[in-house]
């Protein structure tokens, strides 16, 4: 049997192309070998922030959760090493690119998300977070360009043909926290893209597990909306504010999408974190929703 060092020292990483790039870090596509397989590596520069505990523990805080988690929404993460001041950490590839894809492919086609696919990826992320809550890990930054996009059928040209078996799995997990051991089962720290932040966490409150679901229910929202429920068109953040903490967004329009979708997202995008319902019951109603929508479909 071969050993993880042996499988270290035997591993050949070529390099691709530049994915990504973050103040401290770069996401390459690369291919490994021997074993031939087509990777998403993430370079952390360790030199550059040798002095930053903060994205010291950051980093060391993504390989530790991506150890713990285990689910097919999930990015998987292969292995990781440190050497010459790198951190190197080989993650499953993203062939579809991220969840903004889909939502600039119908924007520029002036079309709206079958509702189908949206209860696809609603039933995808809540799976992926039901796995996180019960293992109780809050993700914290969950967005579009943190959820990554497989199975998309690249050669067809109607936009539901090629997303409507769409798979996505959640990923990023650097700002995200473990309270398995915590004694107060809440955060403070104000962490993510204030855009899908929930009220509390902007307010700088104490948050639970329920702030992610503000987050995903925001997701879901662009999904159908084609942008965010706070999305303006300034950069006025006190603007911005003052409507995420008094839950002031656009409605969904009833005569284009059902009821069940609408009600589904105001029942999440609630500024009273203690009326939102949990990951187990949103599982519960997504599940619901896509069988319905899947007969509405098929009826149609």
């Amino acid at each position: 049997m071969t050993t993880d060092d042996e499988r270290q020292s035997c591993r050949r990483v070529i390099f691709d192309r530049v994915l990504g790039k973050g103040t401290f870090s770069t996401v390459y596509k690369a291919l490994v070998q021997p074993d031939n397989e087509h990777i998403a590596l993430k370079i952390v520069h360790l030199r550059n922030i040798v002095n930053d505990l903060k994205t010291v523990q950051d980093c060391v805080n993504e390989i530790s959760i991506l150890k713990k988690l285990n689910h097919s929404n999930i990015i998987r993460c292969f292995w990781w090493d440190f050497s010459d001041f790198e951190l190197k950490i080989g993650l499953e590839l993203a062939t579809g690119g991220d969840l903004r894809r889909i939502i600039q492919e119908h924007y520029d086609e002036f079309s709206l998300i079958k509702e189908p696919i949206i209860w696809s990826c609603a039933v995808q992320l809540s799976s992926a977070l039901y796995h996180m809550h019960t293992s109780r890990i809050m993700h914290r930054d969950i967005k579009p360009a943190n959820i990554f996009v497989y199975g998309l059928k690249e050669e067809k040209n109607s936009l539901y043909e090629r997303w409507k078996e769409v798979k996505i799995k959640l990923g990023d997990f650097g700002f995200s926290k473990d309270i398995t051991n915590g004694v107060d089962m809440t955060c403070r720290s104000v962490l993510g893209s204030p855009l899908y932040m929930s009220p509390e966490r902007m307010l700088h409150q104490k948050y639970y597990f329920d702030s992610d679901v503000w987050s995903m229910a925001c997701v879901i929202y662009e999904l159908v909306a084609l942008q965010a429920p706070f999305h303006l068109n300034t950069l006025d953040m006190n603007l911005m504010t003052k409507r995420i903490i008094n839950g002031f967004y656009p409605p969904i329009p009833s005569d284009i999408y059902s009821i069940k979708i609408t009600k589904f997202i105001d029942s999440c995008i609630i500024v009273d974190h203690k009326f939102r319902p949990n990951i187990s019951q949103i599982l519960r109603v997504t599940r619901r929703g896509l069988a319905e929508s899947r007969n509405t479909t098929l009826s149609s």
